[in-house]
Protein backbone atom coordinates (compact mmCIF):
# COMPACT_ATOMS: atom_id res chain seq x y z
CA UNK A 1 0.00 0.00 0.00
CA UNK A 2 1.26 3.48 -0.87
CA UNK A 3 2.34 5.87 1.88
CA UNK A 4 -0.22 8.46 0.73
CA UNK A 5 -3.04 5.94 1.14
CA UNK A 6 -1.80 4.98 4.61
CA UNK A 7 -1.65 8.66 5.55
CA UNK A 8 -5.24 9.15 4.37
CA UNK A 9 -6.42 6.09 6.29
CA UNK A 10 -4.51 7.31 9.34
CA UNK A 11 -6.15 10.74 9.07
CA UNK A 12 -9.60 9.17 8.80
CA UNK A 13 -8.94 7.03 11.86
CA UNK A 14 -7.58 10.06 13.73
CA UNK A 15 -10.73 12.06 12.91
CA UNK A 16 -12.96 9.16 13.99
CA UNK A 17 -11.10 9.02 17.32
CA UNK A 18 -11.33 12.81 17.78
CA UNK A 19 -15.04 12.84 17.02
CA UNK A 20 -15.69 9.82 19.25
CA UNK A 21 -13.79 11.24 22.23
CA UNK A 22 -15.43 14.64 21.74
CA UNK A 23 -18.85 13.01 21.60
CA UNK A 24 -18.07 10.98 24.71
CA UNK A 25 -17.14 14.07 26.73
CA UNK A 26 -20.07 16.07 25.38
CA UNK A 27 -22.58 13.35 26.29
CA UNK A 28 -21.12 12.63 29.73
CA UNK A 29 -20.94 16.34 30.58
CA UNK A 30 -24.46 16.93 29.27
CA UNK A 31 -25.81 14.01 31.32
CA UNK A 32 -24.05 15.27 34.45
CA UNK A 33 -25.70 18.65 33.90
CA UNK A 34 -29.24 17.61 33.00
CA UNK A 35 -29.93 13.96 33.89
CA UNK A 36 -30.99 13.57 37.54
CA UNK A 37 -29.25 10.22 38.05
CA UNK A 38 -25.92 11.45 36.68
CA UNK A 39 -26.29 14.74 38.57
CA UNK A 40 -26.57 12.70 41.76
CA UNK A 41 -23.54 10.55 40.92
CA UNK A 42 -21.46 13.62 40.13
CA UNK A 43 -22.53 15.50 43.25
CA UNK A 44 -21.90 12.43 45.40
CA UNK A 45 -18.41 11.96 43.93
CA UNK A 46 -17.45 15.63 44.32
CA UNK A 47 -18.80 15.65 47.90
CA UNK A 48 -16.87 12.49 48.87
CA UNK A 49 -13.67 13.97 47.47
CA UNK A 50 -14.09 16.96 49.77
CA UNK A 51 -14.16 19.74 47.19
CA UNK A 52 -15.54 23.04 48.52
CA UNK A 53 -19.05 24.00 47.36
CA UNK A 54 -19.72 20.60 45.76
CA UNK A 55 -22.85 21.63 43.82
CA UNK A 56 -21.08 24.52 42.10
CA UNK A 57 -18.00 22.36 41.44
CA UNK A 58 -20.10 19.49 40.02
CA UNK A 59 -21.89 21.87 37.64
CA UNK A 60 -18.61 23.57 36.70
CA UNK A 61 -16.89 20.29 35.83
CA UNK A 62 -19.94 18.93 33.98
CA UNK A 63 -20.31 22.14 31.96
CA UNK A 64 -16.63 22.08 31.02
CA UNK A 65 -16.79 18.43 29.96
CA UNK A 66 -19.79 19.17 27.73
CA UNK A 67 -18.43 22.46 26.35
CA UNK A 68 -14.89 21.33 25.56
CA UNK A 69 -16.19 17.95 24.37
CA UNK A 70 -18.48 19.69 21.88
CA UNK A 71 -15.61 21.83 20.60
CA UNK A 72 -13.43 18.74 20.22
CA UNK A 73 -16.26 16.95 18.42
CA UNK A 74 -16.58 19.87 16.00
CA UNK A 75 -12.83 20.25 15.58
CA UNK A 76 -13.02 23.83 16.85
CA UNK A 77 -10.16 25.06 19.04
CA UNK A 78 -9.02 21.45 19.01
CA UNK A 79 -5.75 21.99 20.84
CA UNK A 80 -7.26 24.17 23.55
CA UNK A 81 -10.24 21.86 24.05
CA UNK A 82 -7.92 18.84 24.29
CA UNK A 83 -5.73 20.56 26.87
CA UNK A 84 -8.80 21.59 28.90
CA UNK A 85 -10.10 18.02 28.91
CA UNK A 86 -6.64 16.75 29.90
CA UNK A 87 -6.81 18.98 32.99
CA UNK A 88 -10.23 17.54 33.89
CA UNK A 89 -8.95 13.99 33.44
CA UNK A 90 -5.79 14.64 35.45
CA UNK A 91 -7.82 16.00 38.36
CA UNK A 92 -10.12 12.96 38.21
CA UNK A 93 -7.15 10.61 37.97
CA UNK A 94 -5.21 12.17 40.85
CA UNK A 95 -8.10 12.90 43.18
CA UNK A 96 -10.14 9.74 42.69
CA UNK A 97 -8.85 6.96 40.48
CA UNK A 98 -5.26 6.49 41.62
CA UNK A 99 -6.62 5.67 45.08
CA UNK A 100 -8.68 2.85 43.55
CA UNK A 101 -5.54 0.88 42.63
CA UNK A 102 -5.09 -1.83 45.26
CA UNK A 103 -1.96 -1.89 47.41
CA UNK A 104 -1.87 -5.67 47.72
CA UNK A 105 -3.02 -8.68 45.74
CA UNK A 106 -5.44 -11.13 47.32
CA UNK A 107 -5.44 -14.49 45.53
CA UNK A 108 -8.52 -16.59 44.86
CA UNK A 109 -7.29 -19.14 47.37
CA UNK A 110 -6.66 -17.18 50.61
CA UNK A 111 -4.49 -20.00 51.98
CA UNK A 112 -1.61 -18.90 49.73
CA UNK A 113 -1.45 -15.52 51.49
CA UNK A 114 -1.65 -11.90 50.42
CA UNK A 115 0.99 -10.59 48.01
CA UNK A 116 2.41 -7.06 48.02
CA UNK A 117 1.86 -5.04 44.85
CA UNK A 118 4.95 -4.88 42.62
CA UNK A 119 5.61 -1.97 40.23
CA UNK A 120 4.72 -3.84 37.05
CA UNK A 121 1.40 -5.01 38.43
CA UNK A 122 0.70 -1.47 39.66
CA UNK A 123 1.39 -0.20 36.12
CA UNK A 124 -1.06 -2.77 34.78
CA UNK A 125 -3.76 -1.35 37.01
CA UNK A 126 -2.71 2.21 36.15
CA UNK A 127 -2.88 1.69 32.38
CA UNK A 128 -6.19 -0.10 32.79
CA UNK A 129 -7.78 3.12 34.07
CA UNK A 130 -9.79 4.74 31.24
CA UNK A 131 -8.61 8.21 32.24
CA UNK A 132 -5.05 7.28 31.27
CA UNK A 133 -6.15 6.32 27.77
CA UNK A 134 -8.22 9.50 27.44
CA UNK A 135 -5.24 11.60 28.52
CA UNK A 136 -3.04 9.88 25.92
CA UNK A 137 -5.54 10.40 23.10
CA UNK A 138 -6.22 13.98 24.14
CA UNK A 139 -2.46 14.52 24.17
CA UNK A 140 -2.32 13.46 20.53
CA UNK A 141 -5.19 15.80 19.66
CA UNK A 142 -3.47 18.68 21.47
CA UNK A 143 -0.23 18.05 19.56
CA UNK A 144 -1.65 17.40 16.08
CA UNK A 145 -4.74 19.62 16.17
CA UNK A 146 -7.78 19.00 14.01
CA UNK A 147 -5.97 17.14 11.15
CA UNK A 148 -9.02 17.14 8.85
CA UNK A 149 -12.79 17.49 9.01
CA UNK A 150 -12.80 20.10 11.71
CA UNK A 151 -14.02 23.67 11.89
CA UNK A 152 -10.43 24.73 12.60
CA UNK A 153 -9.56 23.55 9.07
CA UNK A 154 -12.25 25.69 7.44
CA UNK A 155 -11.44 28.72 9.60
CA UNK A 156 -7.77 28.42 8.71
CA UNK A 157 -8.61 28.15 5.02
CA UNK A 158 -10.79 31.28 5.24
CA UNK A 159 -8.01 33.11 7.10
CA UNK A 160 -5.47 32.11 4.43
CA UNK A 161 -7.79 33.39 1.67
CA UNK A 162 -7.91 36.85 3.21
CA UNK A 163 -4.15 37.10 3.80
Amino acid sequence: MKKENLDKIGNVFYVICRISIGLFFFITGYNKLFHPVFQGYMLNTITKLGFPNPQLMANFVAFNEAFWGLLLLLGLLTRLSSLSLIVIMLVALISKDLHAIPTELIPVDPKTGIYPMDQFTWLTYFFFLPQVLYIMLLGLFSLYGYKALGLDHFLRRKKDQYL
